[in-house]
């Protein structure tokens, strides 16, 4: 999972924390193409199966994944998966609706992260229809396709009790932000995908043991997750991301 794809090498704010140079991106591809496998779309990879395959997904549907990302991915004959706000696109900083479609004709797949990126567990049935169902519906409207993947805002799932409503909002595939193995999909359930995120503090020795599926490094990003997930759960969703902005923040001064 990527964020930010920049043109030179992040800087030192919270807001680079999840970004990587473009030609670290580069790196990232090749090493994959080395390693015998292709980078694929996350629909690619569920309905394929995982073998020979390494799914790539980026989140938030900047403009950089147009100037940065695609033109990595397209020189290498490789395909990721696209997550956008819908209320952003064409905004400053995101990528516009021709773009995108620009994007999907090169092979893209451009999936739903929700109109407006709220903490779905945060929101009523009517809310979290709203944010999947109507993103859903613009994207489908916008470039012609029925789109059936959508990735969590901040990896935070609706309430136990609304899940389902994702399903039925027309959702086969869900994108969280755990770290850890996929099973591969049974029958006609959804599939809620762990993905491991990459951020520009990754050197490749780390990228490649993220492609390696490296027990240890999960277990031990596990154990993070699940001391992180404890104070979210403390804090609330939104509490926790400010506290968590405002950590970064110090610790990169």
């Amino acid at each position: 999972m990527y964020h930010a794809v920049k043109s030179a090498e992040p800087g030192a704010s919270s807001d680079d924390y999840f970004a990587v140079s473009r030609e670290t991106f580069g790196r990232h591809l090749d090493a994959i193409a080395r390693s015998g496998r292709r980078g694929c779309t996350l629909g690619e990879a569920v309905r394929e199966g995982a073998s020979g395959r390494v799914a790539i997904t980026f989140d938030d549907g900047t403009i950089d994944h147009y100037e940065n990302a695609l033109p990595e991915l397209v020189a290498r004959g490789m395909s990721a998966t696209f997550f956008v706000i819908t209320t952003r696109v064409g905004e400053p900083g995101y990528a516009d609706w021709a773009q995108l479609r620009e994007m999907r004709r090169a092979g893209m797949e451009i999936g739903s992260h929700t109109r407006t990126h709220p903490f779905l567990s945060e929101l009523d049935a009517a809310g979290v229809e709203r944010e999947a169902g109507l993103s859903r519906t613009e994207i489908n409207a916008a470039l012609g396709q029925d789109t059936t993947a959508i990735a969590l805002p901040g990896g935070d799932p609706p309430r136990r009790p609304l899940r389902p409503l994702l399903g039925a909002a027309g959702y086969r595939i869900v994108a969280t932000s755990r770290w850890g193995r996929n099973r591969e999909p049974q029958g006609d359930r959804i599939a809620w995908i762990r993905r491991s995120t990459v951020r520009g503090a990754a050197d490749q020795r780390e990228f490649l043991r993220i492609l390696e599926g490296e027990t240890a490094l999960a277990l031990r990003r596990g154990i993070r997750e699940t001391a992180l997930g404890s104070l979210r759960r403390l804090l609330g969703p939104t509490r926790y991301a400010r506290w968590r902005r405002d950590f970064l923040e110090a610790w990169r001064r």
